[in-house]
């Protein structure tokens, strides 16, 4: 194999281990093995702490030694960090080898291990962070030649490249964590749909609700409903999400339902939800479903509704049992009050939420289920 082959596959290897860290340390071995190396690093550095944010490294043995004294005694970082991102770094550059020979650095930390030059580059400068790469040499080897400081020359912006990759895609799993830490903290289930309906995540509530088994299951990733009628409303619900990212408001009615339980407790109340630029049902979440459960506690729920739109609190317990499916007059025989009491409640509600219908008032109350959920777990 050619030096083109051989710098193609460095190239390829820098590239790998942006979009996977476990990688490093077989993408420095090639560079290393490429440029007369015997071992490289990777640093991530924070300022203005300085201190390593990250240290990938191949072939060098005393890392933990480098990480806890040597770093900071280094002469090559405060030179490194006056650098711009893109510059090759090499100890030439900066000391001599008399400079070398009386250094701590190099005659404590590094000749013990027979490494004495590196060469190496500045991947990116700023005052949060800084990071370079450093390929060590042997004492035989000397410092690096020409060839090899131009073959590093060339390799330096796939560095960056992938660097760059390799930031934006520990963002992203971060991200994708915080999401699924916070949906685990709330009371009420939450699944994670693709646009087919089949699931994506859901968090522990929906998990517990769904291990259950009293009218909702998942099996095999997809949703599976006791009832037949909860399924046909489910596809229902599905079918007016697809039709609301066409523009048709109207098909907001048709995306909140409940599901009747096996064991006769109070149903389900499921909401339907589409996500804003998730379309692709096969690899991402499009559709984000709620299930509220009524069994479990909801006096915060009922002050955060009376707070929201000003109700009172006879009022705030009457929405809250909507909410979660009741109907008016089921809520007047287990209140023991009489139906006109609570028609006139549900009238004030509708005049205070700005809503006429009562699907209208249902998806108004469902729109801060989040919120009021959120509120509860505080």
């Amino acid at each position: 194999m050619g030096l083109g082959d051989d710098v193609l596959t460095a190239i390829s290897s820098i590239h790998a281990a942006g979009l996977d860290v476990e990688k490093w340390p077989r993408a420095l071995s090639v560079i290393a093995d490429l440029v007369g190396g015997v071992g490289g690093t990777l640093e991530i550095i924070q300022r203005p702490s300085m201190r390593h944010r990250a240290l990938y490294s191949h072939g060098l043995a005393p890392v933990d030694a480098y990480l806890e004294y040597y770093a900071s005694v280094s002469p090559r970082l405060p030179y490194a960090f006056r650098q711009p991102a893109g510059s090759l770094l090499y100890d030439a550059q900066y000391i001599d080898d008399a400079g070398i020979d009386a250094h701590p650095f190099f005659m404590e930390f590094l000749a013990p291990h027979d490494l004495r030059c590196f060469l190496g580059g500045v991947i990116a400068g700023s005052s949060h962070e800084f990071a370079a790469t450093c390929i060590q040499y042997s004492p035989k080897a000397g410092h690096p030649s020409r060839d090899r400081i131009k073959l590093m020359r060339l390799l330096l912006p796939h560095f960056q490249q992938a660097t760059d990759v390799m930031a934006r895609v520990g963002k992203l799993s971060m991200a994708r964590h915080s999401l699924k830490w916070a949906l685990d903290q709330l009371v009420d289930g939450v699944i994670m749909l693709g646009a087919d309906g089949t699931v994506r995540h859901a968090n522990a509530a929906a998990g517990q609700i769904a291990r259950a088994g009293d009218g909702i299951a998942i099996r095999r990733g997809a949703l599976a409903f006791v009832s037949g009628k909860a399924t046909s409303k489910f596809d229902a619900a599905l079918g007016a999400i697809a039709r609301l990212r066409g523009a048709d408001i109207s098909a907001a009615a048709s995306t909140d339902f409940v599901v009747e339980r096996t064991s006769g407790a109070a149903p389900y109340t499921v909401s339907l939800r589409p996500l804003v630029g998730s379309t692709d049902g096969r690899e991402t979440a499009a559709i984000l479903m709620f299930i509220h459960d009524p069994l479990v506690g909801n006096d915060v729920a009922v002050e955060l509704l009376r707070q929201a739109f000003g109700l009172t609190h006879a009022e705030a317990e009457l929405a809250q049992a909507l909410r979660s499916g009741s109907s008016p007059d089921d809520y007047a025989r287990q209140r023991k009050v009489s139906a006109n009491t609570i028609y006139t409640h549900l009238r004030r509600i509708k005049e205070k939420t700005g809503c006429n219908r009562m699907a209208e008032l249902i998806r108004r109350l469902n729109d801060i289920q989040v919120a009021v959920v959120a509120k509860r777990e505080c």
